[in-house]
């Protein structure tokens, strides 16, 4: 399909029968325009051109051109999408209309705290302090970070952990699932990070929150401390994790007394 639609454009541009001498950067590059003009989305556009540039590499395999003329052509960037970010009450609303208490400390990591549901499901109960929120975080490519917590949130992991998780060894998981075996023994494992989208997906039915997701918090964490911080992206990064910012900021470490000072906003407005 693509194929064709690309003969027939060239076919009425060079005014007679397509050879693959005709096959040349200007005339794809003229036919990239063309998709433009017609109104084509982006992405619909770069597939096109990746399919041209796939019958170039044929081309060129075959020695029947010298260079393939896709290699010559800017294609237009990928649209990045936005996320979805409930509003900051919404949000709020959620963690305080928890049903229980496992739920809610979840929530309020997934909120305050920015974390990933991969990073709650592997904390331990010895990665919580009370004094500051989470010692020990693993990230993305095993990194290891602490991540301060607001009051808010700090007052209700700690309700969790005296009332959930307060004889557990440091090194246990901090979340659990319990279930019975067919022998009717009653069994304990770490919970694993698909019943976090279960257990978030079904909030957001019960709560009308359309397309609810576990990462909707991450994003709503990083606007609101961006929107209280009047704008401070180091702090962001640094509370996210971020590696980079929009992949052209120089990534800048604040210190953990600073941060545990930034994250402190999200107790006041």
């Amino acid at each position: 399909m693509v194929l064709g639609d690309f003969e027939a454009f060239a076919r009425d541009k060079v005014g007679g029968t397509v050879l693959i001498s005709h096959f040349t950067a200007d005339l794809c590059r003229a036919y990239q325009y063309d998709l433009s003009r017609r109104g084509l989305a982006t992405s619909t556009i770069r597939l096109r051109l990746a399919t041209l540039g796939s019958f170039g590499k044929w081309a060129v395999r075959r020695e029947r051109l010298d260079k393939n003329p896709l290699d010559l052509l800017t294609r237009p960037q990928r649209k990045e999408r936005v996320p979805r970010v409930p509003r900051w009450a919404t949000i709020e609303r959620i963690v305080e209309q928890a049903t229980d208490r496992r739920e809610r400390a979840i929530l309020a990591l997934l909120a305050y705290g920015g974390l990933r549901r991969s990073e709650v499901v592997g904390l331990n109960v010895g990665d919580f302090a009370r004094d500051f929120g989470l010692t020990r975080v693993k990230g993305k490519g095993g990194d290891e970070s602490g991540v301060p917590l607001p009051k808010v949130a700090l007052e209700i992991l700690t309700d969790y952990v005296r009332h959930e998780r307060a004889h557990p060894e440091e090194n246990d998981p901090l979340f659990v699932v319990r279930y019975r075996t067919k022998g009717g023994a009653w069994c304990e494992r770490r919970m694993a990070d698909h019943r976090i989208w279960k257990l978030v997906k079904a909030i957001g039915k019960r709560i009308g929150v359309r397309q609810l997701h576990p990462h909707a918090f991450r994003h709503g964490c990083g606007t609101e401390l961006l929107r209280r911080t009047r704008g401070n992206l180091r702090a962001v990064q640094a509370h996210l994790r971020h590696t980079d910012i929009q992949t052209t900021t120089r990534y800048t470490r604040l210190t953990q007394t600073e941060l545990k000072e930034v994250v402190g906003a999200f107790d006041g407005d």
